[in-house]
C-alpha cells in the first residue's frame, strides 16, 4: 500500500482514547468533516488482548482486538496531505516499539511531521476558556508553535502514546510536536470537547486549513 501512495509533503497526526476523550474525539471529527478514506490498517495484535466482549439482544459476540487504523485527507490545493492515525485503545505492552513501527511507517509513505493530541486537566472552571499547550520536537517546529495562540509547555510530561510516539520520532530524526487542550480535572471521565475545539482550532491555523467547527461547538454547549 505504501508503494502505491503519492503524497504531497504529508503530515500525519496520531490520535488514541484518553481523559476527557480530548484527542480521540477531535481526531473522529476531522476524520468526519474531511471525509477522509482509510488507506491501511496497522496489525498489532500480538500486543493486544481481548478484555471484553459484545452483548446484543442476550448474545455475546466474538471478542475483537482494537484496530489501528490510518486514513488519508488529499488536499485540493496539493500543499499538504494528511494522515490520521486512529488508535481505538493504547497496547499495554511494547509502546516504545509500537511507537517505532508507526514512525517507520511513516516516513515510508513519505511523512514529513509527526504530531499527537492530549488532555491536560487543570482546576479551570468548565466554563472558562481552554489554553492550549504545546511542545515540539525541534526547534523549528517550536517556532511554529510559538507563533499561534498557544502556551508553550516549559517542563513536565506527556503520557502514553501521545508522547511515546513523539519521543520515537525524534529518536529517528523526524519532527513533530503535541497540541495538549486543557479541560477541567472533574470532567476527566467525562466527555469534553471545549478541549477538542480548542486544539483543532489551533491545528488547522497550523495546517492552513478550513474546518466547519458548528457541530463541535454544538456539542460544547450541551456540556
Amino acid at each position: 500500500m505504501a508503494e502505491e501512495l503519492r503524497l504531497n509533503h504529508p503530515d500525519l497526526l496520531a490520535v488514541w482514547p484518553g481523559m476527557g476523550h480530548v484527542a480521540l474525539n477531535a481526531g473522529l471529527y476531522l476524520i468526519a468533516k474531511l471525509d477522509m478514506d482509510i488507506i491501511a490498517e496497522f496489525d498489532a495484535d500480538n500486543l493486544f488482548d481481548v478484555d471484553q466482549v459484545e452483548v446484543k439482544d442476550g448474545l455475546i459476540g466474538k471478542g475483537r482486538r482494537p484496530r489501528n487504523r490510518f486514513f488519508l485527507w488529499t488536499d485540493p490545493s496539493r500543499k499538504h496531505d494528511l494522515v490520521v492515525f486512529l488508535g481505538e485503545a493504547q497496547p499495554p505492552i511494547g509502546k516504545y516499539a509500537f511507537c517505532q513501527q508507526l514512525t517507520a511507517y511513516a516516513r515510508q509513505i513519505g511523512v514529513e511531521r509527526i504530531f499527537t493530541f492530549a488532555a491536560m486537566a487543570t482546576q479551570m472552571h468548565p466554563e472558562d476558556s481552554c489554553r492550549v499547550f504545546g511542545a515540539a520536537t525541534d526547534v523549528n517546529t517550536l517556532a511554529d508553535l510559538k507563533e499561534l495562540d498557544l502556551e508553550v509547555l516549559k517542563e513536565g510530561h506527556i503520557g502514553g502514546l501521545n508522547g511515546v510516539l513523539l519521543g520515537a520520532a525524534a529518536e529517528s530524526g523526524m519532527h513533530g510536536a503535541c497540541l495538549l487542550g486543557e479541560m477541567s480535572h472533574v470532567f476527566r471521565r467525562l466527555p469534553f470537547p471545549k478541549a477538542s475545539l480548542a486544539i483543532l482550532e489551533i491545528f488547522t491555523a497550523m495546517m492552513q486549513m478550513e474546518l466547519d467547527f458548528s457541530e463541535l461547538a454544538e456539542q460544547v454547549q450541551v456540556m
